[in-house]
């Protein structure tokens, strides 16, 4: 690529991140203000609410985009940044990703979040070329730390599995 095409390639990156910043900044302020809808009548003790989580996530979307923004108005973009779309990559990535997210939320309704999560890490794991003892560590260590941290440490409400929960046959719930 020649000097000129690779600066103007630059400006429609730092564009594209300025509109991207600006945009990821105003769906974290909606979420935050939604958010003010999440009841506290069921919270018995001080400390961290239902409300914290969403919050804090968009909080450090709205970072996010503010940082977009200063990089996009400095023109400032990796070397190997290009704003194009690639076909291939969004059907390969993107769209199982998105099935995913879909899946993981139908899952925590109906089998609750211990399979949901485990599920949800073992295929996203598989997609994405984890093999060997990790395929199994992962999905199993990351559901085990990320259960401890929500619903026993944060206190966040887990709400019951509608068709049946591991949790319950074991004792544990």
């Amino acid at each position: 690529m020649t000097e000129g095409v690779q600066i103007e390639v630059a400006r429609k990156t730092a564009r594209h991140n300025i509109f991207a910043g600006l945009a990821l900044i105003a769906l974290a302020a909606f979420f935050f203000w939604k958010s003010f809808n999440i009841s506290l009548d069921f919270v018995d003790e001080e400390g961290i609410g239902p409300r914290f989580f969403p919050q804090a996530i968009c909080v450090v979307l709205g970072l996010i985009g503010a940082v977009m923004i200063v990089f996009g108005l400095r023109e400032q973009v990796a070397p190997a940044d290009k704003s194009s779309f690639d076909a291939k990559r969004f059907f390969v990535d993107a769209v199982p990703l998105f099935a995913l997210g879909i899946a993981f939320v139908w899952m925590f309704g109906a089998f609750g979040y211990v399979v949901a999560c485990f599920m949800l890490l073992l295929v996203a794991s598989m997609i994405f070329a984890v093999r060997g003892p990790a395929l199994i560590l992962l999905p199993t260590c990351a559901t085990v730390t990320l259960y401890l941290l929500f619903f026993k440490l944060m206190t966040v409400f887990e709400p019951a599995a509608t068709i049946l929960n591991p949790l319950t046959l074991i004792g544990l719930k």
